[in-house]
């Protein structure tokens, strides 16, 4: 199989031996799965140094030789129609794009090295490079052209607005003060530690000083500082205080709440967030979201156009 193939050609850097095949073809140019080489090796380099196991390699490979060969295919197009257009690139600019690959490699040698071992000269080298360069420049071109016929207008932004609001409220954060005390899994132990946390509860609802009682009783880390957490967001505590600080208003102090690791007592300082922010506000940011949208949109349908232009066989 061709993708097992693939694999076989990643380790080319230490084997030394170049292996090969035909993976497309457009109209009548050949696509080697050597022209996939650039953007598939750091990625199988990755998943080696991830220690990911021989089949999530497979998988993970599949999907990747197909990403790059969809991209390579759209580069191809996008050069032929750049040439028949007299598009081209400075070489300043082909040799800045040069010079910063070989800056990858630990060595000009090693890069001399690598670059013999995949059969190709320096100058083909240039070319592709140049190629890609081409294909780069004539795909932004066109994207600017599609900018220019595209106007975003109110109603877009107003109904952009109205389907996303939950992108324009600021998340809730709430300022928390804690007195806690340790728990082990001991159950004789674990009433003890209840029982005194009871005790501290009804001082508390007595008058006493919550910061004060937090800074002589608690075991939690924020002790010295009157029982301080600080700023707290959904996401930041474990799900049995976070349900506690949603049922409380600023300046409430929960009943003791029992986890795995102890018991808490929660005070709710202040709460922020959790507004709307005005439409007002926030159409300067929908309003160029929506154009790149829009123009990714123009681009891609322009694309999938040439496509249908080209004979394309994949053997994948």
């Amino acid at each position: 199989m061709v993708l097992s193939y693939f694999l076989i050609m990643g380790m080319l850097s230490m084997s030394g031996v170049l292996f090969d095949g035909v993976v497309a073809t457009v109209d009548s140019e050949p696509i080697l799965m050597s022209d996939l080489r650039e953007e598939i090796t750091p990625f199988l380099a990755d998943l080696k140094s991830q220690g990911v196991s021989a089949q999530q390699i497979q998988q993970e490979m599949e999907k990747a030789v197909q990403k790059a060969l969809d991209r390579y295919i759209e580069r191809l197009l996008l050069y032929r129609k750049a040439i028949n257009e007299g598009l081209q690139v400075d070489e300043k600019e082909i040799e800045d794009r040069v010079n910063k690959i070989k800056k990858r490699y630990g060595s000009p040698e090693e890069f001399k090295q690598l670059l013999e071992e995949s059969g190709e000269s320096m100058s083909e080298f240039r070319e592709r490079i140049k190629q890609q360069l081409i294909a780069l420049s004539y795909a932004m071109k066109k994207r600017k052209e599609f900018e220019k016929e595209i106007t975003v207008s109110e109603p877009d932004i107003a109904k952009y607005y109205n389907e996303h609001i939950e992108e324009f409220q600021n998340p809730q954060r709430t300022k928390v003060r804690r007195i806690f005390l340790s728990a082990s899994k001991d159950s004789d132990e674990r009433a003890k530690v209840k029982e005194h946390i009871m005790e501290i509860y009804d001082r508390i609802k007595q008058g006493a000083d919550f910061g004060s009682v937090a800074e002589n009783e608690s075991q939690g880390p924020e002790a010295d500082r009157a029982g301080l957490i600080g700023w707290v967001s959904k996401g930041d505590l474990v799900p049995e205080l976070e349900q506690a600080i949603e049922n409380l208003s600023i300046g409430d102090i929960s009943p003791p709440i029992e986890t795995e690791w102890g018991f808490h007592i929660l005070k709710v300082e202040e709460k922020e967030g959790n507004e709307k922010l005005s439409y007002e506000k926030v159409r300067i940011i929908i309003e160029p979201k929506l154009k790149e949208q829009y123009i990714n949109e123009r681009y891609q349908k322009w694309l999938n156009e040439i496509k249908k232009t080209a004979r394309i066989r994949v053997f994948l």
